[in-house]
């Protein structure tokens, strides 16, 4: 089996779920911040796959990602993004003036998820097995200092887009509403 023949259905669907996730809420819902909690859905959804672009095009493609090369800016505007391209280190005054359409950040998770589909597809087994150094992650997550290709692909694309959208269920569930639909 390919390297992306084995990230297909999960790729598909952590970038395909947040459309089932937000369907139906309103715009105050969907920004919407918890006491304590600073994320809203918007901008949990808009980090999870910011961050996703730039890792994996960066780190892995070593070339712009979905957002530049394809003018996502002028339908995704944030102005301050703090300490990264995807909202680390913003404050709850500065995540809630993230302000951007539901459509346009599901339409930009469905072309991330392309872009990086299309990269899998193309990855032998053996550069899939290439080591990638991620020297950011050293301090903050033990052991993850370096990773083969296809991990790589499966922490960030996988891992960090499921632990974002469980945030957004967690959300929900503050509100009232059903998490999941299950």
């Amino acid at each position: 089996m390919s390297v992306g023949d084995s990230l297909r259905k999960n790729l598909e669907f952590w970038h395909w779920y947040p459309r089932m996730l937000c369907e139906g809420l309103s715009e105050d819902q969907l920004h919407w911040q918890p006491e304590g909690h600073p994320n809203h859905i918007i901008y949990t959804l808009w980090h999870a796959y910011r961050a996703e672009d730039d890792l994996i095009h960066g780190l892995l493609m070593r070339r712009p990602g979905v957002f530049l090369r394809d003018g996502w800016a002028g339908r995704l505007p944030v102005e301050m993004t703090g300490a990264s391209p995807f909202g680390n280190g913003l404050n709850r005054e500065q995540i809630a003036a993230v302000r951007l359409s539901l459509d346009a950040v599901l339409d930009y998770a469905q072309a991330v998820g392309a872009s990086i589909q299309e990269y899998a597809d193309g990855l032998s087994h053996e550069q899939g097995a290439e080591v990638v150094k991620l020297p950011f992650f050293e301090g903050v997550y033990p052991g993850l200092g370096e990773a083969t290709r296809a991990e790589v692909l499966a922490f960030f694309c996988i891992g960090h887009t499921a632990e974002h959208l469980g945030e957004v269920q967690y959300i929900k569930g503050l509100m009232g509403l059903k998490g999941a639909p299950l």
